[in-house]
């Protein structure tokens, strides 16, 4: 187990928009069925059918937000009817369209820097196809057709279009293209004496009892957190008596990443640990121990040691990537400055969307 910060495993419809139909060199263009245009970004155009599926996830959050998750259809549509409904869509449309914008201008730059999908990240594409196939449909390409029509309003093959899409924009393009970008030595030094402190290193073990099921991300019972957390107490009496460390890490810890290091991390404050964990880390100081609650569970907590920041091979390889994916938002946002969104608002107004 890592302990780094826990992000959703499902990714957000919202970032994998585009229904065009792609071929075999990853490029895409828009599909004849897209159906009314939307909007235009530059000489771009967004379809109708693109804003509805984008759209589903603000909505969806938006109807989660009201209390309205586990109510009807039809009490959902009296929302969107009342005050408060109508005053949401148009803030929800707008954030769409904005996001739809975006993946459209990162789409125009790939296809002008002739940055396409290759085949290994295709036959990528093909196995998330068939597994969510597999796990939606149990196997039926029809049954996965159907979900996908009920709740998104696309058919799989569009489907497969919008995540190639997304993968060519946001996996392939907005990965490779900041790498391209040149840092100088300078601007490297200028960034380690600027900040100093984020390059500070922090030494400490921990014995780590768990208050969660790492597989389902559930709670434990309260009794077996209370069990947890008196065992951690009776642990750190233990090391606070002069009990070795390592020892105890041996026959304690619930982390198995560091049980044959002695429950060992070092670490920066960039580096991305759950916060109580690098907070009390940062704050402490030689012969501490204590115990730190995070979302895993209770950590037995001991301060090893500090390292003074040096810019050695690392830095300079954290500090060139930092600023290089510094150096590709400000051209992404010059880009989204530079480019007019020009919607059709009849067209959308038509639109069953609610």
């Amino acid at each position: 187990m890592k302990l780094r910060k826990i992000l959703p495993i499902v990714l957000s419809t919202a970032l994998m928009l585009s229904f065009s139909a792609c071929n075999k060199n990853g490029q895409t263009s828009l599909n004849a069925d897209s159906s009314k245009i939307v909007a235009t970004v530059g000489e771009e155009s967004i379809s109708a059918v693109e804003l509805k599926f984008y759209l589903s996830a603000y909505k969806e959050e938006a109807e989660e937000e009201a209390g309205l998750a586990d109510k009807s259809d039809n009490e959902k549509k009296k929302y969107w009817k009342s005050e408060e409904g109508k005053s949401k869509k148009q803030e929800i449309i707008d954030v769409a369209l904005d996001n739809i914008k975006e993946l459209k201008i990162l789409l125009a730059s790939a296809k002008k820097d002739n940055i396409s999908l290759d085949e290994q990240e295709l036959n990528y594409i093909d196995q998330a196809m068939e597994q969510f196939i597999e796990q939606e449909g149990n196997g039926n390409v029809k049954e996965a057709n159907k979900i996908l029509l009920r709740d998104y309003g696309v058919t799989i093959d569009q489907y497969r279009a919008l995540f190639t899409d997304f993968i060519l924009a946001y996996q392939k393009y907005a990965q490779l293209k900041p790498t391209k970008i040149e840092i100088s030595d300078s601007d490297i030094q200028k960034e380690f004496e600027n900040n100093k402190e984020q390059f500070e290193k922090v030494t400490v073990q921990h014995i780590l009892f768990k208050t969660i099921n790492t597989t389902t991300f559930e709670s434990l019972s309260e009794d077996e957190v209370a069990k947890k957390k008196s065992l951690a107490e009776e642990v750190l009496k233990k090391a606070q008596s002069g009990e070795k460390f390592e020892d105890l890490v041996k026959q304690y810890t619930e982390d198995d990443a560091s049980k044959e290091t002695g429950g060992e991390y070092t670490f920066t404050r960039n580096d991305d640990l759950v916060d109580e964990f690098k907070e009390w880390s940062f704050k402490a100081k030689e012969g501490d121990m204590d115990i730190v609650e995070t979302y895993y569970g209770y950590h037995v907590m001991k301060f090893v040691k500090k390292t003074p920041p040096t810019l050695g091979d690392e830095e300079k390889a954290t500090i060139t990537s930092s600023l290089q994916t510094e150096e590709f938002q400000k051209m992404l946002d010059n880009l989204k400055a530079e480019t007019q969104l020009v919607k059709n608002q009849e067209v959308i107004d038509s639109l069953d969307l609610f």
